[in-house]
């Protein structure tokens, strides 16, 4: 077959010159050189499954903040490692799939996204990773699709492209974070990894140690909301960094400067305002229609000074922007990674007035709080030392109208605790309302060594029986009641086996988990350590529950607002129960920082090898039993408990109340919080007869 033969039969195929010159052309046009900011706006495409409020081509200038930060990610930037300490739903893993995308197109190379669950992982890569891939023609066809028959295709958690593959794996499994070199490193969410895994340290310094092969070409993206102060990871690295602030231009006076909470205002009807923030220059409302043009025209400012140089300004001329405008890792940051905070005020979609409304229902409640502090202000929450003094209780407890021994009429639960001590058992009754209101209504000490003695047990069992009455007259028996198990605790276990209603506790120093955790069956023993039956133990994890019982001491001798009422999450005490010696075990423990004289007292060379993110713990005052307090903290536990079990909505609370007292809750009850103190889906309605069923399920 000749030439000629074979071009009559494939009529349509190109000439092999046109072939070679065409890709010799292609192979000698240059690199388009683009910053990852850049390339995004070009090529990225926002795929409509990754739930973005904009599906379709990618612009940064509706996150301008995010320019900055992810153009220190490209190879020939100067940073290092970028840290955002950032609130929720700001654009952190945006920054990670930008990078990934144009690492495939433009930098091929090693990559590795943590995650701090396999949960956290898989569902990054099915809503956000895969649609990316799959919507941008630009790297669509360079990644290896999924194909569970080719063992060189990508997978789940491994994306296969020319010149380099990304590795998605869960910070809680070492077997992710070893073997291969990584030249890319991205780190979402740090605050949720685990401190320890299998042994071999923290899985972020084990994912930094696979780029020592790079040195300085490696390049670490680590974007999180903070977690608790004194053990947050990516605030001690937004510390060692240069600290970078949004500075935004006041759309009335033209002054720039960052917004801080301090600043945000409630509505004023008055002045026909929403909720709005007042410019620190002239005073005057910023509101959410000025965010678009100030945000577009915000300038990253590092507030990290050396000794002896001057302070950043929190208000800087127009004229003087450039003054203190520095690039990352150039002129006065030289020797500083970039870092960035960036709080839920900045968010393109986010109004003002939803910020106000969740940072309204966090006053008092701790658990709302702190996630008022790490989602939305992006700062690490810090529980406090809490410090009340006793004689300010016991003072204002002298002047509180609470009657002893009665339910109060905005309460509609009671739940009763007792801690065992060598001397005798320390027994106490609190009645719960709605909006975290709690009152100690009743408490006793019942005299008798309880390892050795029946009398004071007798004594508690009779204390369990009584019955309160209520403001319209009608009596109520205490709904759950709670026994520490820690001393005489084969006692504390044949107690409260046979009782339905009446949980042996079980006091741990967990935070950020349930106050009462799940139980576990444990065995009773007779004399001769024989097995005659099984109880139920009840974890109390008192870390935080510590945390609520000093904000209500707080807020109790705070004393009511200026409308009358008591903020959320009010302790009051009866005056006829409170005393010196109540007062004082009420508050004798303290939240510190258990290296905080160690580093006072060591020179400076050893101060360095003292961890810095040492976690606060509660101690206790020398000199100062903690028994009242210890029995305080179980019932507020148990409280949370019959809440959370019931599921009391505001018209569940409206209803029970009613059944308690016979009569309307006050009109006002409800109003200190705007919204459900517990749950915001409305539950069907419960009769009394139906939530003592389920009390005793």
């Amino acid at each position: 077959m000749t030439f000629h033969d074979t071009r009559q039969m494939f009529p349509a195929l190109p000439a092999g010159g046109e072939v070679l010159f065409k890709g010799l052309a292609d192979a000698t046009r240059p690199v388009e050189d683009l910053t990852i900011s850049e390339w995004s706006d070009r090529y990225r495409v926002v795929s409509a499954e990754s739930g973005s409020p904009w599906p379709g081509p990618f612009k940064t200038e509706r996150v301008p903040y995010l320019r900055e930060p992810q153009d220190c990610l490209h190879p020939d930037h100067p940073a290092r490692r970028v840290t955002a300490r950032w609130a929720a739903q700001l654009g952190k893993s945006t920054a990670i799939e930008n990078w990934f995308c144009f690492i495939v197109d433009q930098a091929p190379g090693s990559m590795m996204i943590t995650l701090p669950t396999l949960e956290e992982a898989t569902k990054f890569n099915r809503i956000k990773l895969q649609p990316t891939i799959e919507a941008t023609p630009r790297v669509s066809h360079k990644v290896v699709p999924v194909n569970s028959r080719d063992e060189q295709s990508s997978t789940t958690f491994y994306k296969r492209f020319a010149g380099g593959f990304c590795q998605i794996v869960n910070a809680g499994s070492s077997k992710g974070l070893q073997m291969v070199s990584i030249k890319y490193l991205a780190m979402d969410e740090v605050t949720g990894y685990p401190k320890d895994v299998d042994g071999r340290g923290s899985p972020r310094d084990q994912a930094r140690a696979r780029q020592k092969m790079y040195g300085d070409l490696a390049k670490e993206w680590q974007g999180s909301t903070p977690g608790t102060a004194g053990e947050c990871a990516v605030t001690a690295d937004f510390e060692a960094g240069d600290r970078r602030y949004y500075y935004i231009p006041c759309p009335h006076c033209g002054m720039f400067q960052p917004l801080f909470f301090e600043q945000m205002h409630g509505a004023d009807a008055g002045k026909d305002l929403p909720v709005h923030f007042k410019c620190l220059n002239c005073n005057e409302a910023i509101v959410d229609g000025h965010k678009t043009e100030m945000l577009s025209r915000g300038v990253w400012i590092a507030t990290r000074v050396r000794e002896g140089e001057p302070k950043v300004p929190q208000i800087i001329a127009p004229e003087e922007i450039g003054t203190w405008e520095c690039d990352p890792c150039e002129g006065r940051c030289l020797g500083w990674q970039p870092s960035y905070h960036l709080w839920a005020a900045y968010a393109p979609k986010e109004r003002f007035a939803d910020i106000w409304t969740r940072a309204e229902a966090a006053e008092g409640d701790t658990t709302k709080r702190r996630v008022f502090c790490q989602q939305d202000l992006a700062e690490p929450y810090d529980p406090g030392s809490a410090e009340v003094d006793h004689e300010q209780i016991v003072e204002t407890a002298r002047l509180n109208p609470v009657v002893s021994r009665a339910i109060p009429r905005e309460a509609g639960l009671l739940v009763s605790t007792a801690d065992i001590q060598g001397y005798g058992i320390k027994w106490a009754c609190f009645a719960i309302g709605p909006n975290s209101q709690r009152w100690l209504i009743d408490r006793e000490v019942f005299e008798g060594a309880p390892d050795q003695s029946d009398e004071p047990w007798i004594a508690l069992a009779d204390a369990l029986a009584r019955k309160y009455p209520g403001a319209g007259g009608l009596e109520r028996s205490i709904d759950l009641s709670g026994v520490d198990s820690g001393w005489a605790t084969q006692r504390v276990y044949r107690f409260c086996s046979g009782r339905p209603n009446v949980y042996a506790l079980d006091g741990r120093e967990k935070q950020a988990v349930a106050w009462l955790g799940t139980p576990t069956s444990q065995a009773i023993v007779d004399e001769y350590k024989r097995k005659i039956a099984r109880v139920q133990l009840y974890p109390v994890n008192a870390y935080d529950v510590k945390t609520e019982v000093m904000a209500g001491l707080a807020n109790f001798v705070q004393g009511k607002d200026a409308n009358g009422r008591w903020p959320r999450n009010t302790f009051q005490i009866a005056a006829d129960l409170c005393d010196e010696e109540l007062a004082l075990e009420l508050t004798a423990e303290r939240l510190v920082d258990p290296e905080e004289e160690l580093r006072k007292a060591v020179n400076r060379r050893a101060r360095d090898l003292i961890s810095p993110k040492a976690k606060k713990e509660w101690k206790k005052i020398g000199g100062r039993k903690n028994d009242w307090f210890d029995v305080t903290v179980y019932a507020f536990a148990l409280a949370w408990y019959l809440e959370t079990k019931l599921r009391l909505t505001q018209e569940r609370w409206s209803e029970l109340l009613l059944d308690v007292h016979g009569q309307p809750a006050a009109p006002d009850l409800f109003t200190v919080a705007a919204e459900d103190p517990f749950h915001k889906k409305e539950q069907p309605k419960m009769s009394l007869a139906e939530l003592s069923r389920a009390l005793n399920k």
